[in-house]
């Protein structure tokens, strides 16, 4: 591993084991309040579903749903035995399908060194400019104009074009193969990341090690890898036992 400066901000690094969907953006939205630096790889108990802070929800005629039979709010009983249980983000963007994707987040203080300005376009943009350094097939962030916000009627983040996206080259242009959504709250910002695997080439053996080259990219000193769940116990079990009750888990917050 790249050697780093002891007087760089530590980040201590998650991979606790699969997770509930629910589970999963709950601990997303608890390392968005607690002091320090996380960097986090996701992993998925099943296949699931997140959609964006302020996306509507999916019905079946939008093209994200296309192919899928159907989509239930996590927390109510599943419409069809390949209905997809699905949570809506603390982060923006639009829906994902995970399970075989490579899900990242980061959390850590904004404005910092690591982020000086508050700008979402900015943090995106610095993300997204490393992210697509860290995989050996070709990538780089798309760059440009922003169209999101003229394509928040698209439900699937992956049909939509940001300039933070990740891209690698097609023959009819630049296909996205990384999505990237941010939160803020009290000083803070929370950025989650959904990689196509299939595209990058992302072995999953490899995460850990590019994850830890992803900290170092973003000048912290990333800490050992705390594996498994025993980190999730304590005051964040309970934490996230209540964010899952009150938000994640509840039906009129997933589809509202």
């Amino acid at each position: 591993m790249t050697q780093v400066a002891p007087s760089l901000a530590l980040a201590r690094c998650l991979a606790p084991g699969a997770l509930t969907v629910a589970d999963n953006m709950a601990l997303d939205d608890l390392l968005l309040d607690e002091p320090g630096w996380f960097i986090r790889l996701t992993r998925w108990a099943a296949p699931a579903v997140t959609i964006g802070r302020f996306q509507p929800w999916p019905e079946r005629h939008d093209s994200f749903v296309a192919g899928l039979h159907s989509l239930h709010p996590f927390g109510v009983t599943s419409t069809g035995p390949d209905s997809l249980p699905t949570v809506r983000r603390v982060t923006g963007g639009g829906g994902i399908v995970h399970g075989q994707d490579l899900t990242i987040a980061v959390a850590g203080d904004c404005p910092s060194q690591t982020f000086p300005n508050r700008r979402p376009a900015e943090v995106a943009a610095c993300i997204s400019s490393i992210l697509a350094n860290l995989f050996e097939t070709p990538a780089c962030s798309r760059a440009g104009d922003d169209r999101e916000s003229s394509m928040r009627d698209i439900a699937d983040c992956f049909a939509r074009q940001s300039a933070s996206d990740v891209v690698v080259a097609g023959p009819e242009g630049p296909i996205k193969a990384g999505g990237i959504a941010l939160a803020f709250r009290n000083g803070r910002v929370l950025i989650e990341a959904s990689l196509r695997r299939d595209l990058l080439a992302a072995d999953p053996d490899d995460d850990l090690q590019r994850l830890s080259r992803l900290a170092i990219e973003l000048g912290l000193q990333p800490q050992r890898w705390e594996q498994g769940n025993s980190f999730l116990q304590g005051s964040w079990s309970e934490e996230i036992a209540t964010r899952v009750s009150n938000r994640f888990g509840n039906p009129d917050w997933n589809r509202r």
